[in-house]
């Protein structure tokens, strides 16, 4: 019984990390949400807390409270014997998991401010994610490239916008169209209030 436990903890442990390191994406989100409905998580409280962490729509202030348990687990740091120093491919690829996680992170953090930012100061971005201003330009642009987010930085004004400005003839179309939705609601509610005032008539 241990024995099997240990393999569907391992197993479950190297999904949940290589979940936190990949792209995020449809598939990604879809699977951390089925993990997340897994009760044998609780019994993995560093993964369980990781896991909510992404699926939540807050800024995950790093480092995690848990990061330090995080990476110490195999999966993280692709040691097999603690009593054994790691060789230096393995000290490299450690540190390359490491900065990865953190690049997660801070893309989750991205990804977050534009939803409940339209536009806001560089140097406020910054701070909130805890980054410096020149990294944080460099994480806006790989995102913006790869097209995972959608945002213009006006660097003389220290501004990062995340929404497209509309174009007037954009914003009056859909105006109209609000407008004809309405009324024919109201045409339809004058309607069913006549139809209904005849029937109590009779």
């Amino acid at each position: 019984v241990q024995e099997k436990e240990n393999e569907w903890k391992e197993a479950l442990i190297n999904t949940v990390v290589f979940l936190c390191l990949s792209e995020y994406g449809n598939e990604m989100k879809d699977m951390m949400e089925r993990i997340n409905v897994d009760t044998n998580l609780d019994k993995i409280p560093e993964c369980r807390e990781t896991i909510q962490s992404f699926l939540k729509k807050e800024i995950i202030h790093y480092p995690l409270p848990h990061l330090t348990a995080l990476e110490s687990l195999p999966a993280f740091n692709m040691e097999d014997d603690n009593t054994i120093p790691p060789s230096p491919f393995e000290s490299s690829l450690a540190s390359h998991w490491h900065t990865a996680f953190h690049t997660r992170i801070i893309q989750h953090n991205l990804r977050i401010s534009s939803v409940y930012y339209r536009r806001i100061h560089l140097s406020r971005l910054a701070q909130l994610l805890s980054l410096s201003r020149d990294d944080l330009e460099k994480h806006i642009s790989q995102m913006v490239s790869a097209g995972s987010l959608y945002a213009k930085i006006d660097r003389p004004k220290d501004i990062v916008r995340f929404k497209k400005e509309r174009k007037e003839e954009e914003i009056l179309s859909d105006w109209a169209a609000d407008i004809k939705s309405l009324l024919n609601l109201v045409e339809k509610t004058t309607y069913l209030i006549h139809k209904e005032n005849m029937v109590q008539g009779h």
